[in-house]
């Protein structure tokens, strides 16, 4: 994060639960999860983080998906809290490779609406994703990597830029049925 005194870096680790719904050709689901950034370079505080969030989707190709949901983020620290809230809608895709049951994940989701406590309203909103997925009868694994980025006053000397990657390892297991 760079809030105009210096890039902030901070890293740490999230754990958390979800569940999905399939119905024909739209999903649901919910998820929540929790984590704290230990401070790196530049920056002060540990900041505890709770994210909570639900999702549909709609499969519109056997490889692609029309994605829509909500996000809501708590950053808390001994001083202050903020929140962001980011609806958003995006693309999902999925490819498949010549090994069975492994299949590549691309995504991109626009934030028109994100908003942050204390803040203006970012210009920018992106969320872009990269993975790879493995599925076998009711059990699947995916590795994804994402990017959020958040633009605040482009081009002036307020600008700020927000940056949230992560690697996220996530494990599945269906009730009934395939992992898709």
């Amino acid at each position: 994060m760079d809030a105009g005194y210096g890039v902030e870096v901070s890293s740490g680790t999230y754990f958390g639960t979800g569940v999905r719904l399939g119905l024909g050709r739209t999903e649901l689901s919910a998820m929540g999860c929790v984590g704290v950034l230990h401070p790196g370079r530049g920056a002060t505080l540990s900041r505890e983080v709770a994210e909570m969030g639900v999702e549909g989707a709609y499969r519109m190709r056997a490889w692609l998906d029309l994605t829509g949901g909500l996000r809501v983020r708590r950053y808390a620290t001994v001083v202050a809290r903020q929140r962001w809230t980011a609806p958003h809608l995006g693309l999902a895709a999925r490819t498949p490779f010549t090994l069975r049951g492994v299949r590549g994940l691309l995504g991109v989701t626009l934030h028109p609406f994100a908003s942050v406590s204390g803040l203006s309203r970012p210009e920018f909103a992106l969320t872009s994703r990269v993975g790879m997925e493995y599925g076998r009868g009711r059990l699947g694994v995916q590795l994804v990597y994402s990017l959020e980025r958040y633009d605040f006053a482009r081009g002036t000397s307020d600008q700020r830029l927000e940056q949230v990657s992560m690697l996220t390892l996530q494990v599945q297991a269906r009730a009934r049925g395939r992992v898709p």
